[in-house]
């Protein structure tokens, strides 16, 4: 067979991987290659025919490659250290041998026209987005750097429809696709999966705002995922894939930055990464630690204190990868991460964005430790994973409760509303994916969790004194769950998948509550089991031309109401499950020698019976089914390679969140909108780089990105408005081989928009609250090598 000229960049090869690569067909070896080697893959892989030979061992990126695609009718360029460009092959006349190893470099005259993709696994198995019929977004460790993102709200620049709210650290909710079910959090489960690595790491807590921290790629997942990941995932899955130990090379590296917030404090961040071989080529160890602070920017006057809400955030992972034979090898993880904020964030209206007078100060502790095993298999057979992990996720809130302890029989003077949860979820889960590259494939798997939860919640007179209401809780919550999906290759490029997940959940809930003299107590029970299915149409008429039609279902469990007050608060009460339909038509497209990749949905959701955390007029929270509720948009997602020294990135998200039906016991008028949540949001970047005539590269890099007006909650009495606003980043980094130097400003003209209407439950409701944007921060980052 013919093949390309291999057209190495410079330093592309200079060290060399471990791989081991089953004998497959040539198309998932080569998706295989780049997820092990941690590359972007371009070009045609669809025109690459044959199996590719077993490679085991370690070798350059150029034989690997050599050896898999010798047979195949293509060739391969390797355009940077992370990108390789897979094309059919020139005829055998057009053909060149390949260079031998010390030939000079070849540059070719293509190689800065294209934009590799990164490897996925959030589909159970390897893949690349552009080839996948979902609307799914992958941002590699690189990007994360470029945008220096350092939590999930840090990479709305580059994806289209993620949002979060802005509470705080630790205290947010993410949502996707303009899906809320409201703006807090309390007993509902979350409508955003989020996953580190093949394990779920929350049930119904708020983002814990891990770091992002030697992190590999992050994959966004819109859209209901009920057959692959269950309940929780209505509104799609957010994946967090961590570097995995090398088995070879010892290596560090170190990022420390500093900066400084306009009419706050200072802020810095610290971390470092040690990757250990312990025993070459079977068994490494890689470890991560950090330590960061947020400067404060809101002031107190009442208590003579200025920027309050300063918050650290500290943590470590340790990760043990161990090759039990030529398939199998395990991955052992451990995390840890502390975040202290110490207060809230939220400005009142009659004092400012930046100024308010509570009476006590309202701190947030979130501590997050998780464990977990993953063993995976891969051969002609097809792939195996298998994982158990462990989950304690504790967090606790203080509110400045002194206008409402009246209500509670409380005398007058300052009071505080304490909330500490408890979380430990343990999970088993197991999935078998058959060989891709047949007519029919696809996986199965089979699911197991079990979650307590436990609450305490206390109203008391501060500094010290009895608590005049008290409320302690216990969930366990059970769930068991297999689930399916195949795939048939149809005639005409068409392809159809069906999948059907089985689940069953169980929940007990108990309560004792204590007003006063009088005392509640309650006991619940609830069984939910049903399917979630997943019908897909794709149609694929060349490798640069993808178009789908998908339907899909998620839901959630129901749930039990035992919080309220004794003295004409409401009795225990029941939440029922909801459910999510989508449907969606999507296109994906690679055009102009892939310098333009285009991604497209059009969606309709149709959500019955939306569970929704609320606040009752005396602050106290609750669940309820707030009736029925439609969302159809369009979402659009592009990246461009204008030129050689220029990449453009565009994202966008039209949608028309509407309640269509709403419960008797709701005040919200007809088509209010969901809660939380705009009618649409964009965003753009320009990234502009150079060589410089000394040696390193030049970034330059601007950000800007739009978020619509949203309304807080569906009562049409307390119903505030929070501001369209626009967030804004500029950057200029020097980046040599082993050192990357950057510079940057954030919110360059220091907007004040109202993000988040909402501060605390318990504040007169004369006190609309404003959450501003951080003012402007000027910072820079230095990130070293070894």
């Amino acid at each position: 067979m013919a093949s390309l000229t291999l057209a190495p960049v410079a330093q592309a090869a200079s060290a060399d991987v471990r791989l081991r690569l089953a004998r497959k067909p040539v198309r998932a070896a080569l998706i295989d290659l780049a997820l092990q080697a941690e590359v972007s893959l371009g070009g045609n892989l669809d025109a690459c025919r044959g199996e590719s030979p077993a490679i085991v061992g370690r070798m350059s990126l150029e034989a690997a490659l050599a050896r898999m695609l010798a047979q195949s009718g293509c060739g391969f360029e390797i355009l940077d250290r992370r990108t390789i460009m897979v094309r059919r092959a020139r005829a055998a006349s057009e053909s060149a041998r390949l260079p031998a190893p010390t030939a000079a470099p070849v540059r070719h005259p293509e190689a800065h026209a294209t934009i590799g993709e990164v490897v996925i696994t959030a589909q159970r198995y390897p893949n690349l987005p552009g080839r996948t019929p979902a609307a799914i977004s992958a941002l590699a460790s690189q990007a994360l750097s470029h945008d220096r993102a350092s939590s999930l709200a840090d990479i709305g620049f580059q994806v289209a429809g993620l949002t979060t709210t802005n509470l705080g650290p630790g205290r947010d909710k993410i949502l996707l696709r303009g899906l809320s079910d409201g703006a807090f959090t309390g007993l509902t489960q979350s409508i955003v999966a989020l996953y580190l690595d093949e394990v779920p790491v929350t049930y119904n807590a708020p983002d814990p705002d891990l770091r992002l921290a030697d992190i590999e790629r992050v994959e966004v997942m819109r859209g209901p995922q009920g057959t692959l990941y269950g309940g929780g995932a209505i509104g799609g899955v957010v994946r967090l894939a961590t570097r995995k130990p090398d088995l070879d090379t010892m290596s560090a590296e170190v990022l420390a930055g500093g900066s400084v917030t306009g009419g706050g404090g200072a802020g810095g961040e610290l971390e470092g990464v040690v990757n250990l071989p312990l025993v070459t080529g079977k068994l490494a160890l890689r470890a991560v630690g950090y330590r960061e602070r947020s400067a404060g920017y809101i002031d107190n006057p009442a208590l003579g204190l200025n920027n309050v809400n300063t918050s650290d955030r500290n943590g470590a992972r340790l990760s043990l990868r161990a090759v039990l034979s030529p398939a199998w090898q395990a991955t052992a993880v451990v995390n840890h991460q502390s975040l202290r904020n110490r207060d809230t964030q939220y400005g009142v209206s009659r004092l400012g964005p930046m100024t308010r007078d509570n009476a006590v100060r309202e701190p947030h502790d979130n501590s997050f430790d998780q464990g977990s095993l993953t063993v995976t298999g891969d051969g002609r057979w097809g792939r195996v994973t298998g994982s158990v992990s462990r989950l304690g996720h504790d967090f606790s809130s203080r509110y400045d409760a002194t206008a409402r302890a009246g209500l509670f029989g409380q005398a007058a003077g300052p009071a505080v509303f304490d909330d500490a949860r408890q979380t430990d979820l343990t999970v088993g889960e197991i999935t078998y994916a058959m060989p891709t590259g047949r007519r029919f494939h696809g996986l199965v798997g089979g699911f197991l969790s079990s979650t307590q939860t436990r609450q305490k919640s206390t109203l008391a007179p501060y500094p010290a004194g009895g608590a005049s209401y008290a409320e302690s809780r216990v969930d366990d919550i059970r769930e068991a769950a297999v689930y399916g999906e195949g795939t048939w290759e149809l005639p005409w490029n068409f392809s159809a998948t069906l999948g059907l997940r089985w689940f069953d959940y169980r929940y007990d809930i108990s309560s004792d509550l204590i007003q006063g003299a009088k005392a509640r107590a309650f006991k619940g029970h609830g069984d939910e089991n049903g399917f979630s299915p997943k019908v897909l149409l794709s149609y694929a008429p060349s490798a640069s031309l993808l178009a789908y039609l998908q339907l899909s279902e998620g839901y959630r469990p129901g749930g039990f109401n035992t919080g309220g007050r004794l003295d004409g608060g409401p009795p225990p009460s029941r939440y029922e499950a909801d459910q999510l339909w989508n449907y969606e038509a999507g296109i994906k497209l690679r055009a102009f020698d892939e310098r333009l990749r285009l991604r497209a949905a059009l969606f309709f959701a149709q959500w019955r019976s939306i569970q929704s955390d609320q606040y009752r007029p005396d602050g106290l929270g609750y669940t309820v089914n707030v009736g029925d509720g439609d969302n159809d948009g369009l979402e659009v997602e592009a990246d461009w390679r204008a030129s050689e020294r220029l990449d453009l990135r565009f994202a966008l998200l039209l949608n028309r969140p509407d309640v269509s039906r709403l419960s008797l016991d709701q005040t919200a008028a007809e088509n209010a909108g969901l809660a939380g949540i705009s009618s649409g949001s964009a965003n753009f970047t320009a990234d502009y780089h150079r060589p410089l005539a000394w040696g390193p590269t030049l970034r330059l890099r601007a950000q800007v990105a739009h978020t619509g007006g949203a309304r807080l909650s569906l009562d049409e009495t307390a119903g505030r408005r929070m501001d369209s606003y626009t967030t804004t980043a500029l950057s200029a980094a020097l980046e040599g081989g082993r050192w990357t130097l950057t510079a940057y400003v954030d919110n360059p003209f220091d907007s004040h928009a109202n993000t988040f209407a909402f501060g605390n439950p318990f504040a007169p409701r004369a006190d609309e609250a404003i959450t501003p944007q951080r003012p402007r921060t000027a910072g820079f980052r230095l990130q070293a090598r070894f």
